[in-house]
């Protein structure tokens, strides 16, 4: 298949991601001025890597993925010797949902939950303006017959090496459909010179209540809230994953 002849210009107004909460950084705990704390900040930074060239002067909420390598089993576009992949959905809904479905494999990984079967915390939703004239959507007739291999929950072998071809071909973003998510799409950005901008378009404080069961995403100072549900993802008790034996 000719995939840089599929390449087209596209943009995405809101792309979405749920991280961990760092309003208040851990350093101020054990330094006692905020000038010991800024120092130690700084030399933390020095013991991680050096920041990409093309993410200078990003918000450190993009740059991240590429700044670190992949995970062991790489990810769903990106194998384990490529560079990493900023992951994001196109619908809050379906980046919450996301998150939901990576607490529970984290969960069904450990021998003993503990203090982990029932958690409260906080999660910060941001979206991020994408833009690139050299995008691919997955949701073309081309990739028709390939859909369930694009969608599939417990192997990223054949996408991962459609991310390597795509990678070639010069693509930036990849628009595909979430295999977790009924209706949801995710966005994988390959290069981040396809951010519009250097920092997020929002930012949004959310509680969240995790259990085995289910997951509770509620805004702060807000009423608008998700929901989700284990046995909507799960398959014979499981939530597949390749990353995890069943």
């Amino acid at each position: 298949m000719n995939f840089a002849g599929l390449l087209r210009p596209h943009i995405i107004g809101n792309c979405w991601r749920v991280v961990e909460t760092q309003e208040t950084a851990a350093t101020m705990a054990i330094t006692r001025s905020a000038a010991e704390q800024s120092r130690l900040e700084e030399l933390l930074d020095l013991s991680k890597p050096k920041i990409p060239l093309d993410c200078v002067g990003l918000s450190y909420l993009l740059m991240t993925p590429f700044r670190y390598p992949p995970l062991r089993y790489g990810s769903r576009f990106g194998s384990t010797w490529e560079r990493g992949i900023f992951y994001g959905s196109c619908e809050l809904q379906t980046a919450f949902a996301e998150t939901a479905v990576y607490f529970w494999l984290f969960q069904q990984g450990l021998a003993t939950l503990g203090p982990l079967e029932n958690i409260r915390d906080q999660r910060t939703a941001f979206s991020v303006k994408v833009s690139s004239q050299k995008a691919i959507d997955l949701h073309v007739e081309e990739f028709a017959a390939v859909h369930d291999k694009i969608c599939q929950r417990d192997s990223w072998e054949y996408t991962q090496q459609l991310g390597k071809q795509l990678r070639e071909a010069g693509a930036e973003f990849i628009l595909y459909t979430s295999a977790r998510f009924n209706g949801g799409k995710n966005i994988a950005i390959l290069s981040p010179l396809a951010f519009a901008d250097k920092e997020p378009c929002q930012q949004q404080l959310w509680h969240v209540r995790f259990t085995t069961e289910s997951c509770v995403f509620v805004r702060a100072g807000n009423s608008e809230a998700f929901e989700f549900h284990r046995i909507d993802f799960s398959i014979n008790g499981k939530i597949p994953h390749p990353a995890i034996a069943a």
